[in-house]
């Protein structure tokens, strides 16, 4: 476990927007994980509005795919997909190399599609070499709300996650999560201090420790 600390959230949003840059004009049949949620937008806007200066082409072979979804309309303010369209635009990443929810479909559906989505590219040879993060300050992460939610995830890489009251969602699992090369938790706000501090300390009551444990290669960035 490795914890950086920035020293201010800009210093912490370049830092992410530099390592995204890297993986997406990596050579091979690749991936980069995307997390949901506010912490990762600003990193997400960087790389797009950099792009066109940079003297850098997106890998032919790249991918991006999501660690959850809200099962929401696409273009709705509460999808993950949505808010980081910017950005597929941007680095001109085709359709067919965006692995992501449908949320079209119905719930069950939709996480089987995933799941079977997800199990094409890694069968095919591909490799997830970055996977984002985040860290709620209830202690889940993508949309593992609970150890039961892990347990659910077992011999899968996506599965559905009904939730009363609010949204349902379609998330990763653990087992997808130790099929990524290295996984970064992006977490911001004093909020989270008391989840960053419980997750060091590997508190196994909460749902991202249990969801990386065993990974060979976890890092938090905070700032």
């Amino acid at each position: 476990m490795r914890l950086n600390r920035y020293n201010n959230i800009e210093e912490l949003n370049e830092a992410a927007a530099e390592l995204l840059t890297e993986h997406l004009h990596s050579p091979g049949l690749s991936a980069v994980m995307l997390s949901g949620g506010k912490t990762p937008l600003p990193a997400y806007e960087k790389v797009a509005s950099s792009w066109g200066r940079l003297s850098v082409c997106l890998s032919q072979k790249a991918h991006i795919l999501f660690s959850d979804e809200r099962m929401v309309p696409e273009h709705s303010l509460e999808s993950n997909y949505a808010n980081v369209h910017p950005m597929l635009t941007a680095i001109g990443i085709s359709p067919e190399r965006v692995i992501r929810v449908h949320t079209e479909l119905a719930l069950t559906e939709a996480a089987e599609k995933y799941d079977a989505e997800l199990g094409r590219f890694l069968s095919s040879g591909g490799r997830i070499t970055l996977g984002l993060l985040g860290l709620g300050a209830d202690g889940h992460t993508a949309s593992l709300f609970s150890v039961g939610d892990i347990e659910r995830g077992r011999g899968r890489r996506a599965i559905p996650v009904p939730r009363t009251p609010g949204l349902d969602r379609v998330s990763v699992t653990a087992d997808l999560l130790r099929e990524v090369d290295r996984i970064i938790f992006l977490v911001s706000g004093e909020e989270k201090a008391h989840a960053i501090a419980r997750f060091i300390a590997q508190d196994a009551a909460m749902p991202a420790v249990m969801a990386v444990l065993g990974h060979p290669s976890v890092e938090v960035w905070t700032a």
